[in-house]
């Protein structure tokens, strides 16, 4: 059974880089960059310093950034010379905030923007501090802002979300995609559709062009790996030919659908779910799982078999099934 794991062949990776002056677009989020950064709230500031002992305001950013494997030019003016331009209303955090001198000429400052309109830098009077960016004493001595990291995770996903690693595992892979705003939606509920593509994404099924359901035409966005799910006996339909591609699937039916997928086997679990009874129809597919860690169900001791997973639930889920 295939798994879709896509290999990083790192010699080549590094190779191509060696020949480029500033190494940008690191594998990095905005959030791991803003969260290193507050590390050092506090540390003094110090000319020409780039250690936490002490910072400037660009050796800051130049220290923060070499951390997450981002090679920054040494100063400000430098920096604001490279990455890519970003416009005041579409700052993201990790973005770099430039200012101007106390005249107006040139760049004397930089720092991080950290959302909500505020930023982290070394500044002479506090250290490293937060200020707003649009308001107080660099309001008005805001000059634009410069972008270095390509971070193209969900916007609602952050890394101390409890599903975090499984989404960006599962999103690395090209299994799970986000919304047309960016966005995950998490606590969504997942579609039938939905599933049915990230399964046959994860399993590397062939898309099919043979129809199954008189109510999944060939024009829907999952038609073809409705098929695929389908042919390769990991999901059913209903029994008047229907598959409800667009109505949300219970996490009983996803039970079902791993263990049908990864052909497991029940194995001896200490779990025991109060509100699983043995006449469940999906009694055993739960259990399956149980026993292979796939689930613990919830802190009250219930499995909740009837109701609709999240997008969340069923990425960790799926995860885990694939580990």
């Amino acid at each position: 059974m295939g798994r879709k794991f896509v290999s990083v062949v790192i010699a080549s990776f590094m190779g191509m880089f060696l020949f480029i002056p500033h190494t940008y677009a690191a594998a990095v989020s905005g959030y791991e960059v803003i969260d290193r950064a507050k590390k050092h709230l506090g540390a003094p500031y110090q000319w020409s310093g780039e250690t936490p002992d002490g910072f400037d305001c660009s050796g800051f950013t130049y220290y923060v950034m070499d951390k997450v494997g981002i090679n920054l030019p040494r100063g400000s003016y430098d920096q604001y010379k490279e990455g890519t331009y970003v416009a005041a209303s579409n700052l993201q955090k990790g973005d770099l905030v430039f200012f101007s001198g106390t005249h107006k000429t040139g760049i004397s400052h930089v720092g991080f923007y950290i959302g909500d309109g505020e930023m982290i830098s070394a500044t002479k009077s506090r250290g490293v501090a937060i200020d707003p960016v649009f308001s107080g004493y660099w309001g008005d001595k805001y000059t634009g802002a410069k972008r270095f990291i390509d971070d193209n995770f969900f916007s609602d996903v952050s890394p101390d979300y409890w599903a975090y690693d499984e989404i960006k595992h599962l999103n690395d892979e090209g299994i799970i995609n986000g919304l047309s705003n960016g966005s995950f939606g998490p606590t969504a509920n997942v579609t039938r559709a939905q599933v049915a593509k990230m399964v046959s994404e994860s399993l590397d099924l062939q898309p099919s062009s043979s129809g199954q359901f008189e109510d999944v035409s060939s024009s829907h966005w999952a038609y073809e790996y409705i098929n695929a799910a389908v042919k390769a006996g990991v999901i059913n339909g209903y029994g008047n030919n229907t598959f409800k591609p667009d109505e949300d699937i219970t996490r009983a039916e996803i039970a079902a659908m791993i263990t049908r997928a990864f052909e497991l086997s029940s194995t001896s679990s200490s779990y025991s779910f109060k509100d699983m009874n043995s006449s469940h129809w999906a009694y055993d597919d739960v259990y399956t799982l149980a026993s292979h860690s796939i689930t613990t169900g919830y802190d009250d001791n219930t499995f909740r078999p009837n109701e609709e997973a999240t997008r969340a639930e069923f990425s960790a889920f799926l995860y885990r099934a694939l580990d």
